[in-house]
């Protein structure tokens, strides 16, 4: 393991171990309320539903675990968990778009958004934004309204996001955008939604 990677290493286990204290301290029916997710008293659990399948996350140690086989996740994904069911102050959602940099801090992010994001979404589907669709739906997708092809996908209970690609022509290149909920900021940190779509992204280019 190089020095980066160690540094990784331990960024993601001080950011875990202040989600996970953040969610102890709170009171689980706040929780609920909050973020839309059900309570297991007998597992001191939460029951949290991301794309199409549900995890437990454990409410006192942040354990996190899939509930159809009881594996693990990838370290990212737990901590984003975590952060969403700390974070989450139940903020109705406002039904209006924003883009990435309209997101708090979002122009400090922009870089990594553009690289764990728009890039590979481009790379993976931007000459075959109907494959997106296809595969987006079959994860619970719905189609929408924006571009030339849109798709809504809904990761977290109250994180909605939109996926917009353009076709491309003789003159242009494909391109595409992922808009987010006015209220997204009430939901996960800025640089949470930097890495989310990204995770959705390759998650679904494995289906290619």
């Amino acid at each position: 393991m190089n020095e980066e990677e160690k540094r990784e290493k331990y960024n993601l286990g001080v950011a875990r171990e202040k989600a996970t204290t953040a969610l102890a301290a709170s009171d689980p029916r706040i929780v609920c309320l909050n973020s839309g997710v059900i309570y297991n008293r007998e597992q001191d659990s939460y029951i949290l539903p991301y794309l199409n399948r549900r995890y437990l996350v454990n409410h006192s140690s942040g354990e996190v675990k899939k509930m159809a086989d009881g594996s693990g996740v990838a370290p990212h994904l737990q901590i984003m968990f975590l952060h969403y069911l700390s974070v989450a102050d139940g903020t109705p959602l406002r039904e209006e778009w924003i883009t990435f940099k309209e997101l708090p801090g979002g122009e400090i992010y922009r870089e990594p958004f553009r690289k764990r994001a728009i890039s590979p979404l481009l790379r993976y589907f931007g000459n075959q934004p109907e494959r997106f669709m296809e595969v987006g739906l079959s994860l619970a997708g719905e189609r929408y309204t924006y571009g030339d092809l849109s798709l809504l996908m809904r990761p977290f209970p109250r994180i909605p996001l939109v996926f917009v690609f353009w076709k491309g022509d003789e003159e242009f290149s494909p391109s595409a955008s992922i808009l987010y909920d006015a209220s997204a900021a009430h939901y996960l940190p800025t640089e949470d939604y930097a890495l989310l779509p990204g995770l959705i992204i390759w998650e679904m280019a494995e289906k290619l």
